[in-house]
């Protein structure tokens, strides 16, 4: 018996299936959907589906449904992130009219720069040389000789 994430997984599957450019992968290991690098909507941990709306009027319109709540992760509320009412799960239109829209607003946004991971490779500079007793002593200046001395006296 499949849980209820995985359902919901499921649900948002279908939701993006007939979408242009949707990727799946998973962020904050939840089940995303992305599109040109940024991620639309995704299936949170407490079994809610949510989607980021980053237009004021819309956000506006979706949180003022019956329902709706910002995405919080912990303490801290995400941006522009709505957890869609739960009812939404079994309204079929309500549920992809939102995730359309989340897909078109995210389409446009500038696609976000990925972070090198640790096991990506770097060219290091080279760290400067510890000079030796020998190239130091070449290095000091040369000091004036005392008849520079005397023809500054003069």
């Amino acid at each position: 018996m499949p849980t209820k994430i995985e359902e919901l997984n499921a649900l948002l599957d279908v939701a993006t299936s007939t979408l242009s450019n949707v990727s799946s992968k998973k962020m904050f290991g939840c089940h995303a959907a992305w599109v040109n690098e940024n991620v639309f909507a995704l299936v949170w941990k407490t079994g809610r589906i949510g989607v980021k709306i980053p237009n004021e009027p819309d956000y506006s319109k979706l949180m003022s449904l019956a329902g709706a709540e910002p995405w919080k992760a912990g303490p801290k509320q995400m941006a522009h992130w709505v957890l869609m009412p739960i009812d939404f799960h079994n309204k079929k239109a309500s549920l992809n009219k939102w995730v359309s829209k989340a897909h078109e607003l995210c389409q446009s946004l500038p696609a976000k720069k990925s972070k090198p991971t640790s096991k990506s490779t770097s060219i290091k500079s080279p760290k400067p040389k510890v000079a030796t007793k020998t190239a130091k002593a070449t290095m000091q200046k040369p000091k004036a000789s005392t008849s520079a001395k005397k023809t500054r006296k003069a």
